[in-house]
């Protein structure tokens, strides 16, 4: 005769097995509440004494400088509204733009990068980095880090 043919399975469920049970159910709900307030509290910053305080630049125009060995690497960070708004390069040693004529253009697109993205490079990006734009991001760093509150 052919056909499928489907055995049925009884499972006791004795009072040990519904422990079990309840015990397992039990630990994936508090795993799932723990999960959650984990989460909640890494979305939203809270004003607390035992949190982190995310730091704030204050207005106003702060100056960076940085030495090479051809001479400074001065720049003027306008910082309004909590944000990096303008970078002017106030030095720079010509021999550099001598040496490289596509160092003018890297600096003016580094310096756009960071004003959009209101980030100065990551380390990975600075080890890829010349010499020069190295001294010219730590001084956009030391402009920065003259204005963090905190």
């Amino acid at each position: 005769m052919g056909g499928i043919v489907i055995k049925h399975k009884v499972i006791l469920l004795t009072k040990r097995r519904l422990i079990i049970y309840a015990l397992i159910a039990l630990a994936l709900i508090l795993a799932i509440i723990g999960v959650i307030r984990l989460m909640k509290r890494t979305e939203e910053p809270t004003t607390s004494s035992n949190t982190f305080v995310y730091l704030q630049y204050k207005d106003g125009k702060y100056i960076g400088n940085e030495k090479t060995d051809k001479g400074n690497i001065k720049v003027e960070v306008t910082i309004k509204k909590n944000r990096i708004e303008e970078i002017k390069i106030l030095e720079f040693p010509k021999e550099y733009i001598a040496e490289n004529r596509d160092l003018e253009k890297e600096t003016t697109e580094i310096i756009d990068k960071i004003i959009k993205t209101q980030e100065i490079m990551s380390a990975e990006d600075a080890e890829r980095s010349s010499y020069v734009i190295n001294k010219l991001l730590k001084a956009i760093r030391i402009a920065v880090d003259q204005s963090l509150l905190q």
